[in-house]
């Protein structure tokens, strides 16, 4: 019988408070035309999300997650999650130049960015557990 209870540490934690408080943001984005509110709730998530990723590295321990898991999907997760962050910043930059239309394809690529390289990330450190 395997083991179905997931037990979230907290950077995972942090990192889904990040991708709603993300989707909250680009929810108003879209339906306000990116309000400013919008842009510091999505602007907010992305760099709490980098803090919870970077930090890490640069020894905040409480943020280290131990290893485990299927390391070449974490990889293939921390590819995807940087592609986000780079999609968001040249979405802000063509919200900065009032080029709409460019802004609103590039907050829903970083949307499904950041969806899935959470679903991987979560799935490659515990969900994989179960197959080996």
């Amino acid at each position: 019988m395997t083991n179905t209870h997931v037990n979230l540490k907290m950077p995972e934690l942090i990192q889904v408070f990040c991708f709603l408080l993300f989707l909250l943001g680009s929810a108003l984005t879209l339906i306000e035309h990116g309000i400013e509110l919008s842009l510091w709730l999505m602007t907010v998530a992305v760099v709490l999300s980098f803090a919870t990723t970077v930090f890490p590295w640069l020894g905040m321990r409480w943020l280290r997650l131990e290893r485990k898991g299927w390391l070449p999907g974490k990889w293939l997760a921390f590819l995807i999650q940087i592609a986000s962050w780079v999609t968001f910043g040249f979405a802000m930059y063509q919200r900065l130049l009032r080029n709409l239309p460019p802004f609103y394809t590039l907050i829903i690529c970083t949307m499904l960015l950041w969806a899935v390289w959470l679903i991987l990330f979560i799935y490659s450190r515990h969900a994989y557990l179960d197959y080996e």
